[in-house]
């Protein structure tokens, strides 16, 4: 009785560990390709869907109010982010960008004294989200 696998039977469990590993990274490339806008309008356009709405953070704004900051807006860093590929990917799998809309959604708020007790400073962190609306390109009419 033989103690131990050999070394043909170690190289096959190891080539099947190496194809379940390589399954599963397909699998979570997948999973992340449908999360993606891409791939939403990839599955809507399957599913022969009139419209698509795609929501894609275009900025944000992370501010702090300081008792020593005269600036009334407060002291932070703005973050912009372009989409262009994104919108031109979408295009491409025949959505055709009907209207964008824009929000600020709040995400935080700080508020101090002024100094010598004139009031307070608050200064507000945010997002800008684009929210874009496609139309299926094959339900669109010719122009005449």
């Amino acid at each position: 009785m033989a103690f131990g696998k050999s070394a043909e039977e170690k190289a096959a469990e190891q080539a099947a560990q190496e194809q379940q590993a390589a399954q599963l990274r397909q699998q979570q490339a997948q999973v992340a390709f449908l999360a993606s806008p891409e791939g939403m309008a990839t599955t809507a356009k399957q599913q022969r869907q009139g419209f698509l709405e795609i929501q894609l953070v275009v900025g944000s704004s992370q501010r702090v109010s300081s008792i020593f900051n005269p600036d009334p807006t407060g002291i932070g860093a703005n973050r912009t982010a372009t989409h262009a590929g994104t919108l031109a990917a979408i295009e491409s799998i025949g959505w055709r960008l009907e209207h964008v809309g824009y929000i600020f959604m709040i995400t935080g708020e700080s508020s101090a004294d002024r100094i010598f007790g004139t009031g307070q400073n608050t200064a507000v962190s945010g997002e800008t989200v684009g929210i874009y609306l496609f139309r299926n390109s094959d339900t669109v009419a010719p122009a005449a």
